[in-house]
């Protein structure tokens, strides 16, 4: 997640690349984003560095740091960060950008606990209503992890298909449960059940106009 000062330092790095030429330097970056103070640009560049957007190299005493945009940080431009604040301020907002909290530009600084292989799952149907998964929404889901009972599953059932259930062990079976008392539990055997991922977050988006 990028804060409003870093994601402006980062579109002015960006910017200069697409451009042709090469990342300004700290001076210049200070002087564009109107700091007094060199290190304040030097600190967020930390912070983009250790996010994965930039790479630092440091040339010695009297050399200029170095500052490459990384392929993350290249990608990571080609959205338009829409501002995110945490209160409704009083009053006109004259400067969404000026009082934002942070910046979304990716689905990961949506959802911060997204890692790499994760995937989108779509709800479709209403077995898991009681757990305030609801048809539509979109879950992030994360394969390949062993379940707890408490961790809401896509379960691909042979014969059946795929339903979201929590599941339970019981010996050489398991017991896929609902949040909903319309839909009773099955108990089906291992061998014909196989976990495809878990729940790690659920989005809701309900267009008014």
């Amino acid at each position: 997640m990028l804060y409003p000062r870093q994601t402006e330092l980062l579109a002015l790095l960006r910017d200069a690349v697409r451009r042709g030429g090469a990342a300004p330097n700290g001076s210049e970056l200070a002087r564009r984003m109107g700091l007094a103070n060199v290190s304040a640009v030097y600190a967020h560049l930390r912070k983009l560095e250790a996010a994965g957007f930039v790479a630092l190299t440091s040339g010695g005493r009297g050399v200029p740091l170095q500052i490459e945009l990384t392929e993350s940080g290249e990608r990571h431009g080609r959205a338009r960060p829409w501002p995110r604040l945490g209160k409704i301020p009083a009053g006109p907002i004259t400067d969404v950008a000026a009082q934002a909290d942070d910046f979304v530009a990716t689905l990961p600084d949506l959802v911060p606990a997204m890692r790499p292989g994760d995937y989108l799952l779509v709800v479709d149907g209403e077995s898991m209503t009681g757990a305030g998964l609801l048809p539509g929404m979109t879950l992030v889901m994360r394969p390949d992890v062993t379940p707890t009972d408490r961790d809401v599953c896509s379960v691909y059932v042979e014969g059946e298909g795929n339903t979201l259930k929590h599941v339970v062990e019981d010996g050489s079976y398991v017991v896929l449960v609902a949040r909903n008392p319309e839909y009773p539990d099955q108990r089906v055997p291992k061998s014909m059940a196989c976990v495809q991922g878990v729940v790690v977050a659920a989005l809701a988006v309900q267009t008014f106009r």
